[in-house]
């Protein structure tokens, strides 16, 4: 191993400049791993590992010292983990196949070659390698997350780039310009002081990467693109979440209900407060086998679009929506393991960037072509729902699939406990209320799940542990609605989640999934019955709003920034630009009638007051004169009205006593006593001892500088009356040599 002293001249050691360019480099190096770790793509020991390499090479910089392993070391080194690197791939590596544990071993072995090159580097080639592996760094985080993190990552990274490459262009031409008999890496720079020159290009680095800010904002903004293209398919998995597919046990649901991440937001077009309460549909599950739920082959409808991006869906599943309600909103949904598309309400209009979309027979919503990234999609939906009478008229039909109906062999008790429930209902809509308020009052809603029998979850949920999550409740009321010939099926989606005022959508997260329970009538469709009890809200903080709004608005204009945002922003622009110059307009037309009449009460003042106005003219061109012709004179009146404002205080002021001074210097400057700049105040008064108002003019620079530089407290009448007897003296000293003349 290599190791030097601090910067003396020794052999070995970098200059000021050498070693900013270093830290500059090994910062950026660190910008772009924390870039590439906040992607939680790399394991915690690895992660672990490489910052403490970091953090102990910037370190030994920043004390001054340039300690690096020496080639010998390097060799051991890499001979050491050829060795190891088998066993991290057989015993260390996580991964579900060879190939994902061979691509973790060599990520570890990256890691590990950069980690002894930032411990050994010394030569330009050594530096450049670091350099490009920091780019890379930053190029599979940008493929590998598209979260607002990247962002502040981003920004680092420019920053000590910039830096980096600043300090390497000034130090170039001075490290083939060595000065001859010092030791072998030392240059010029290295006696001078390092503060100077690092905070200096420090300063230079940050305004560049502060300039670069809006130029490259304005170039995001105005260069065209598409939300298609090879990039976009090569990230790794999306976030998976669990209750969306065309299979689901009981139970699944309840995985991510704990989970406080961000899935999707729905933003109102308008006020919000129709969407409020409203549930998002997901997925709705018609065959029940008494402890998984499913939709067996979807199949389904295809929609093509009707125009550019533009969907109308037609009502294959019969959704109940009567009397209309209409409703726009935009979701923007995260990078979630599924294909479906969450809706509130009847979809009637859906505008997405898709080739097609499908509608299964259960009237879910899907994008089979959907990627593992941010999507966002407009909907036109009905929130209205038939009134309680007209469903209490309607009843059951032959023609609801047998799927809706059927129900594998349960525990008799489920059935008789429906018989007892609804033994005062005469139709299927007052059964399902009555199921739904029985189950609300009677069992208890709960995250902490308590086991239940594998064979028979619902039984177990209804007659033995009576708490459960929401899955629970949902499939207990669909299973006592089967079992009395009602056509019901299990739904699972979102609640509408909590409204954030600042950026104006619903945040809905993990918490927010939810199942619930459809239930059939002929002549409306199928109608929302919720049985799971209200549970506490969640409260969110102001400062989380701000967190919120700032992530919607990254979601919205920076990962889904499109050519429609890009209209839509040229339209916003157009729109303001065009109200600026309304009001500019209204506001010069309302100055422009001010001013008119202003200029009217003039006139016929000026009519009216002739003589008046005429003196005021002579007066104000008197005074221009006095002051063009005599400028002393208004540093007289300052200096007055200095004086006198520092009199209602009780002493002068420092700006006060230094007025007094200025007109005690024109006063001996008329008698021809000029003060030099070089001379202080009492080098001043020195050269007026051969003068006759010598005491005056000592006596006055003494309470001055009292004043001025002593702070003590100097009454105003002293200093007024020195000042005056000095001028007094000075005028009888003129006048003296003319009477003895």
């Amino acid at each position: 191993m290599a190791a030097s002293s601090p910067p003396t001249g020794a052999s070995g050691n970098s200059s000021a400049l050498e070693r900013y360019f270093q830290i500059s480099l090994l910062c950026a190096l660190a910008a772009a791993f924390f870039t590439l770790a906040a992607t939680s793509r790399l394991d915690r020991p690895a992660v672990i590992l490489f910052s403490t390499v970091l953090l102990a090479r910037i370190l030994i910089l920043a004390g001054g010292r340039n300690w690096r392993f020496s080639p010998g070391a390097v060799t051991a080194l890499a001979v050491s983990y050829l060795l190891f690197y088998p066993l991290d791939l057989a015993y260390l590596a996580t991964g579900q196949s060879l190939l994902d544990r061979l691509l973790v071993s060599t990520v570890h072995l990256v890691l590990f070659a950069t980690a002894v090159k930032v411990l050994s580097a010394s030569s330009e080639r050594d530096h450049a390698y670091l350099a490009v592996l920091s780019l890379v760094m930053m190029l599979a985080a940008a493929i590998l997350t598209v979260g607002p993190g990247y962002l502040a990552g981003f920004g680092l990274y420019i920053l000590f780039a910039i830096s980096a490459l600043l300090s390497h262009e000034v130090l170039r031409p001075m490290r083939s310009s060595k000065t001859p008999g010092r030791g072998r890496g030392t240059s010029r720079l290295e006696d001078q002081e390092s503060n100077p020159v690092e905070a200096a290009l420090g300063k230079t680095a940050i305004g560049m990467a502060l300039g670069l800010i809006p130029v490259a904002a304005l170039l995001f903004f105005l260069i065209p693109r598409y939300r298609s293209g090879y990039w976009s398919s090569v990230t790794l998995q999306a976030q998976h979440i669990t209750g969306f597919t065309e299979s689901v046990d009981l139970g699944d649901i309840g995985k991510i209900l704990r989970s406080n991440e961000v899935i999707l937001r729905v933003t109102p077009q308008g006020d919000p407060r129709p969407l409020q309460g409203e549930k998002l549909r997901g997925v709705a599950l018609a065959n029940f086998d008494g402890r998984r739920w499913s939709n067996g082959a979807r199949g389904g409808h295809l929609i093509t679009p009707a125009g550019p991006q533009q969907f109308g869906v037609p009502d294959f599943a019969g959704l109940a929506a009567l009397p209309t309600m209409p409703v726009r909103y935009r979701v923007l949904l995260q990078p979630v393991s599924t294909d479906v598309l969450f809706i509130a309400g009847r979809p009637r209009q859906v505008s997405a960037p898709a080739r097609f979309l499908t509608v299964d027979g259960t009237g879910s919503l899907l994008n089979p072509d959907r990627l593992p990234g941010p999507f966002a999609y407009d909907v036109v939906s009905d929130l209205g729902l038939p009134p309680a009478r007209e469903l209490r008229q309607d009843s059951a039909s032959d023609l609801v699939p047998a799927a809706y109906l059927e129900l594998p062999k349960l525990d008799g008790r489920i059935a008789a406990l429906a018989r007892q429930v609804t033994a005062g209902a005469g139709n299927n809509f007052d059964r399902a209320e009555a199921i739904r308020d029985y189950l609300q009052g009677h069992y208890a809603y709960t995250l902490d799940l308590p086991p239940v029998e594998p064979a028979d979850p619902v039984s177990s949920f209804l007659f033995r542990t009576r708490r459960g999550n929401c899955e629970f409740f949902a499939a207990a009321m669909a299973v006592m609605l089967r079992s009395l010939r009602v056509p019901a099926r299990l739904v699972n989606g979102f609640n509408m989640g909590s409204y954030n005022p600042v950026g104006k959508d619903f945040v809905i997260r993990g918490r927010d999934a939810h199942s619930w329970v459809e239930v059939y009538f002929p002549a409306h469709g199928w109608v929302s019955f919720d049985p799971t009890p209200a549970g506490a809200g969640f409260e969110s903080s102001p400062f989380r709003n701000y967190l919120d709004a700032a992530e919607l608005f990254w979601n919205e204009w920076v990962v889904n920034y499109d050519f429609g945002h890009q209209a839509q922003l040229v339209v916003a622009i157009q729109t303001t630009s065009r109200g600026f110059d309304r009001r500019f307009r209204e506001l010069r037309w309302q100055f422009e009638r001010l001013g008119k009449g202003r200029l009217t009460t003039v006139e016929d003042w000026l009519s009216d007051h002739r003589l008046k106005a005429l003196a005021v003219v002579i007066v104000l061109l008197a005074l221009a004169t006095l002051v063009v012709r005599h400028p002393a004179w208004l540093a007289e009146l300052q200096a007055v009205l200095s004086w006198r404002l520092a009199a209602l205080r009780g002493r002068p002021s420092a700006q006060a006593a230094t007025l007094a001074y200025q007109r005690f210097l024109r006063n001996l400057a008329r008698r021809g006593f000029q003060k030099a700049p070089a001379d202080t105040p009492l080098e001043f008064a020195g050269k007026l001892l051969g003068t006759v108002f010598r005491q005056r003019a000592t006596a006055f620079t003494d309470l001055y500088q009292a004043l001025r530089f002593g702070h003590q407290a100097v009454l105003i009448t002293e200093l007024e009356a020195s000042l005056r007897a000095l001028v007094d003296e000075a005028q009888l000293a003129v006048r003296r040599p003319d009477r003895e003349a």
